[in-house]
């Protein structure tokens, strides 16, 4: 055929093109590598920070209580009731459950905590304390707890005095030179400041999954994390703390300050710069019609007979298209075969 002809000669145009451009740049390209590496973070590296609550993890929670009738719910099953009343912000139903089960932070740590942050989401600083106070009377330094009451503690002066995170430490965590000699690898090292870190670090993602709005005290707090892991351990997740801090307050000078200082550092020795949206992902549109969603949560806590099956998810809305998808696919490949047979077809003599 006459079309085979062309196809061969345009081919070998091809090749012999490719094949003079190989050989003649050989000698004149010069690579350049990518300098930048990734900072080694052997000793600590900060996690993700969610937020909010997905909804396949509360459809899944639901769905486990569902199987069994209120009557029958075990000590473990109304406390995680009372957890989802929270993710759902049915927080005077939680506080209900959580006052009632008297949460035992020694057994049931996680719960203990998620009934603190209904006084931190309720602005009930001083209820916080209180819980604080009865529930542990002594505090271990920089321990979970001791962090949670600084930081109510700074709320209620941030309350007083809205300048208050620009003339204060929420945390009063000091720098020590002592300690950034020791070994990184050593006890001593990771029980004064790994571990803290850690517990920090839990503090704050408790607070985060649930606030989302400007909070000077969080972002204080996460400065004033940055610089502790910016003096004893590294520049990256230094520059991840500080990136948090300034979400939550970007007005702070000193944040943006610290910000811009730690990324000078990081260019300085040849390490990239974090990417901080995966420590701190976006919040996610929810599939869950939340307004539904805690009406039957209220109406399975009264339920003390049959428990419902709630209908969680917002009805779907009518397609665009009202003809089935199928078509539009093989009107496509319908249309695809017309143009290569005018293409492709044979040249008469």
């Amino acid at each position: 055929m006459h079309l085979q002809q062309p196809i061969k000669f345009i081919a070998v145009i091809l090749f012999l093109l490719w094949s003079h451009l190989s050989f003649s740049q050989s000698d004149s390209v010069e690579y350049v590598y990518y300098k930048y590496r990734t900072e080694p973070t052997p000793y600590f590296t900060l996690g993700e920070f969610k937020r909010g609550v997905s909804d396949e993890k509360l459809k899944y929670s639901l769905d486990s209580l569902e199987l069994k009738p209120r009557t029958q719910w075990t000590r473990q099953d109304s406390l995680e009731f009372a957890r989802i009343s929270l993710e759902t912000g049915n927080m005077s139903l939680s506080e209900y459950y959580f006052e009632n089960l008297h949460v035992d932070i020694r057994k049931e740590e996680n719960f203990w905590f998620d009934h603190l942050m209904i006084h931190y989401l309720n602005e009930d600083y001083e209820g916080g304390l209180e819980e604080i106070k009865h529930e542990s009377p002594m505090i271990i330094q920089y321990s979970k707890i001791y962090f949670f009451r600084k930081i109510f503690n700074a709320k209620i002066g941030q309350r007083d005095n809205s300048k208050w995170y620009k003339e204060n430490s929420v945390l009063g965590w000091e720098l020590d030179s002592t300690i950034k000699e020791l070994p990184k690898d050593s006890e001593e090292f990771n029980s004064e400041i790994i571990t803290p870190l850690r517990n920090l670090e839990y503090v704050l993602k408790r607070l985060i999954v649930f606030v989302h709005e400007d909070d000077p005290i969080i972002a204080a707090t996460c400065r004033e994390m940055g610089v502790i892991i910016e003096y004893y351990l590294n520049y990256s997740h230094a520059y991840i703390a500080y990136s948090l801090g300034r979400h939550y307050n970007i007005w702070d000078k000193q944040i943006l300050e610290n910000l811009n200082e730690v990324k000078s550092k990081l260019s300085e020795n040849n390490y990239k710069i974090p990417n901080f949206r995966k420590y701190f992902p976006r919040i996610e549109e929810w599939k869950f019609d939340y307004n539904v969603l805690k009406e039957k949560v209220m109406s399975a806590a009264n339920d003390t007979n049959v428990y419902v099956k709630p209908e969680t998810m917002a009805p779907e809305e009518d397609p665009i298209i009202n003809f089935p998808h199928q078509y539009v696919v093989l009107g496509g490949i319908l249309l695809l075969i017309i143009l290569l047979a005018i293409i492709l077809k044979p040249v008469k003599k």
